[in-house]
């Protein structure tokens, strides 16, 4: 039998003797393939969030034109056939409803932004004969039909888009879709809306992703982030796109190609913007470039530097493990103990080592881990079910992010608590909050709700599922039904106010790596913490989404509407008469 002693020796240096012979031969290919390897993952990476971000352009191209076309005032004024009352509709009302930058920062847009319609983006007018009759610039309109671009065939048909399209107009360019007009069953017009392309977002893009960023339709370089290339250079670059045009239009898949740019050797990824079809309109590409030449040189000197000393500190490692293997064994098995006794379920067994090493560290580490696993089988009390929920889906990797969901977000709050706890004891203060917010929360749970957070003497609660806002109503009304005994011995005033709302909010791990917080975030979530701060004592306040979602048989009354922070308009909102249920 081999001592183990040996075994580790052995097998230490044998790994040793091959490690500094594969990275000696093989570092230069390795290093190089790495950094190509990498660079490409983060070119499809970024490709993937363009995709997203054309998306997201599509989709809120898509809701607002048919936001605008369903419009009854722009209908009227479109009937007219008169382009000064339909640019005056567009240009002084309909303006501010319009964002055209869903990538660039507002901080980052010029004032003139706001007050020049020339700067903005695209809205057009066309008759049923595609006769441009109303626009939001203030140039001249076309004197002539262009119903021969494919967006605007479209709409003429009564077919609403499934994709943008890249329009040219008074030499810039736009993304853009076009929406059929009816009044009543009756076609009146188009509606093209679009999003300028501008080196701005080109260069916030490049920000965001550490990579320079530049826009090819036309067989031009339009706008890019790229700096300093000269008149042969660009030149070059655009022959060399153009070039692997014709393989994406072939092959349908993006193409990484390497060009010397600005005395470097440059990666180059080129993926379309839009469907490479004849209905597609204009062809439009991205163009993602990252230097091969510096991304090398900053690796192989951190390379050389590793390699070197783990080299020497293998060497002196192999010398010092003929001293230490024979300690290493016993904290070994000890720690193999420690183990076996966390599977039976015992947290209070500690490892001894009294060496003054790296086993020493790692015993005393273990020892900081399992009081660490004690503390987190307490925490777990104050972890939401959907955080559970969220652990359990993915153990191994739980990461910043969220994703988009129905839901009912409920707000309550004890109207009064502040003045009633500045005269009374801590102890008397915090004895009346946990049973009032003990009580809400077994009311929630008993209704399928989920305990957001208790924000202190607010709760949150999030309600899913096809019935979410009938249960958030009759939680509400259950905890109003009883709060007032439960409350009558502190104080007349003192009473529960709640708010609900509903609607597509995101959810998922916020704040940073170190501490994430699992919650629902939205403008629906802001509006029901807006509703709950609006509702008197004794009274439930509910969005007109809720409202809508109601049994008939609960009694609402529709209230004056009311200003919340964050909302351009009024809002509407509903009192539940919950007097007046039997629950």
């Amino acid at each position: 039998m081999i001592s183990l002693r040996y075994k580790i020796l052995g097998g230490f240096v044998a790994v040793v003797v091959l490690s500094i012979s594969i990275t000696v031969f093989s570092v230069t290919n390795l290093v190089e393939n790495r950094v190509r390897t990498s660079i490409n993952t983060n070119f499809v990476e970024t490709g993937r969030i363009f995709e997203r971000i054309q998306e997201i352009r599509f989709r809120q191209l898509r809701q607002t034109s048919a936001l605008l076309a369903n419009l009854q005032s722009l209908q009227a004024a479109i009937s007219t056939g008169d382009e000064l009352t339909i640019n005056l509709k567009i240009r002084e009302e309909l303006k501010y409803l319009l964002d055209f930058d869903p990538v660039i920062p507002d901080t980052l847009l010029p004032e003139s932004y706001y007050s020049d319609s020339d700067s903005t983006g695209l809205l057009l007018i066309t008759d049923p004969t595609g006769v441009p009759i109303g626009q939001m610039s203030t140039r001249p309109l076309p004197d002539h039909s262009i119903a021969d671009r494919p967006s605007i065939q479209q709409a003429l048909r009564g077919r609403y888009p499934t994709t943008s399209t890249l329009w040219k107009q008074y030499d810039r360019f736009f993304n853009v879709i076009s929406v059929p007009v009816y009044a009543g069953n009756r076609l009146i017009a188009t509606l093209t809306y679009g999003f300028p392309i501008r080196r701005l977002e080109a260069v916030q893009l490049s920000k965001d992703t550490g990579q320079e960023v530049g826009y090819f339709i036309e067989d031009s370089l339009i706008v890019s982030s790229f700096d300093s290339l000269s008149d042969s250079e660009l030149a070059n670059l655009e022959k060399k796109v153009f070039e692997n045009t014709f393989y994406i239009k072939r092959n349908g898949e993006a193409q990484t190609f390497e060009l010397p740019m600005i005395e470097e050797q440059w990666l180059l990824y080129l993926t379309p913007m839009n469907q490479l079809n004849e209905d597609a309109g204009l062809s439009g590409y991205y163009i993602l470039g990252q230097s091969l030449t510096q991304q090398l040189e900053t690796l192989q000197a951190q390379q050389t530097i590793i390699i070197l000393i783990g080299i020497g500190m293998l060497i002196i490692a192999v010398i010092i493990s003929f001293v230490l293997t024979q300690r290493i064994t016993r904290p070994i098995f000890a720690l193999i103990h420690g183990i076996k006794e966390i599977e039976q379920g015992n947290y209070n067994n500690r490892v001894e080592v009294n060496t003054k090493d790296e086993l020493k560290l790692l015993a005393d580490t273990f020892n900081e881990l399992v009081t660490s696993l004690r503390e987190r089988l307490q925490m777990l009390k104050f972890v939401s079910d959907a955080t559970l929920d969220a652990i359990k889906t993915n153990m191994s990797d739980i990461s910043l992010g969220g994703q988009k969901i129905e839901v009912a977000v409920f707000f309550s709050d004890i109207r009064g608590f502040t003045e009633w706890s500045e005269l009374r004891e801590p102890e008397e203060v915090i004895k009346m909050l946990n049973t009032v917010l003990s009580y809400q929360a077994d009311i929630v749970r008993s209704n399928g709700g989920d305990i957001d957070k208790f924000v202190g003497d607010e709760l949150v609660a999030v309600f899913r599922g096809e019935n979410k806002e009938q249960n958030a109503v009759k939680t509400a009304i259950e905890i109003q039904n009883v709060a007032g005994d439960l409350l009558k011995e502190y104080k007349d005033d003192i009473a529960v106010g709640i708010g609900i709302n509903s609607g597509e909010v995101v959810m998922g791990a916020m704040g940073s790596e170190q501490r994430m917080d699992f919650t629902v975030l939205g403008n629906h979530v802001n509006l029901g913490a807006r509703l709950c701060s609006a509702a008197l004592p004794r009274q439930i306040l509910i969005s007109e989404h809720v409202y809508h979602h109601l049994e008939r048989r609960i009694p609402v009354q529709k209230l004056k509407p009311i200003r919340v922070k964050g909302i351009h308009d009024e809002v509407n909102v509903f009192e539940v008469l919950w007097n007046e249920v039997t629950v």
